[in-house]
């Protein structure tokens, strides 16, 4: 267990260095890449959102109309 958290920490270590270098050498490129994950994860959060509502409501809520 040991061996693997010292993996799973180095490997977390590697990815935020090279994520440094990137964005250093190319920083349009990234913040492009982080505009298109924050919408994306807006988009599946708002879903999730709506689902859950719709799940959640009463059985005889949906089938009322609401005036």
């Amino acid at each position: 267990m040991g061996k693997s958290l010292g993996v799973l920490i180095a490997g977390i270590f590697v990815g935020a260095v090279g994520m440094e270098i990137l964005r250093k050498r190319c920083p349009d490129a990234v913040n492009k890449l982080y505009k298109r994950t924050q919408e994306t994860v807006s988009g599946a959060k708002e879903a999730f959102k709506a689902g859950y509502q719709k799940v959640t409501q009463p059985e005889g809520a949906a089938a009322e109309p609401s005036f």
